[in-house]
């Protein structure tokens, strides 16, 4: 079992998102000064990548209540939320989107490479 999906199962079982995956935004904030520039940067990108692992771990704990879901449709059921986080960033808001399948493919691999990451921790690191 993956630390995705003994995460999304705790927290089916527990009934509430709970996800801290940015624990290092604090950590460097501190460093560089939340009132700065660089800081408020850091700020907002620890927030959009928080954002995107908990739409993730949401996706997977509805999820685990339908037997035999797949990834695929995990995946499908991630990218237009993922989207949303996306256009609202700072690296896209205000900006037109000339090519809608390149966003849409950049967004799927934003969403697979959150789900990689998640899957990458021990899932030793979970009680529940």
């Amino acid at each position: 079992m993956t630390f995705l999906k003994k995460l999304g199962q705790i927290i089916l079982k527990v009934g509430e998102v709970a996800a801290e995956l940015a624990g290092a935004g604090p950590l460097v904030t501190q460093f560089l000064g939340s009132g700065s520039k660089v800081g408020a940067t850091v700020t907002t990108v620890v927030s959009d990548l928080s954002q995107i692992g908990q739409l993730v771990t949401t996706i997977e704990a509805a999820f685990a209540a339908i037997p035999n879901s797949t990834g695929a449709q995990k995946l499908q059921a991630a990218i237009p939320l993922v989207a949303n986080v996306i256009k609202t960033s700072e690296i896209v808001s205000g900006k037109k989107i000339a090519n809608d399948a390149l966003f849409t493919q950049a967004v799927q691999e934003y969403v697979q490479a959150t789900v990689d990451l998640l899957n990458s921790i021990d899932q030793s690191a979970l009680k529940g």
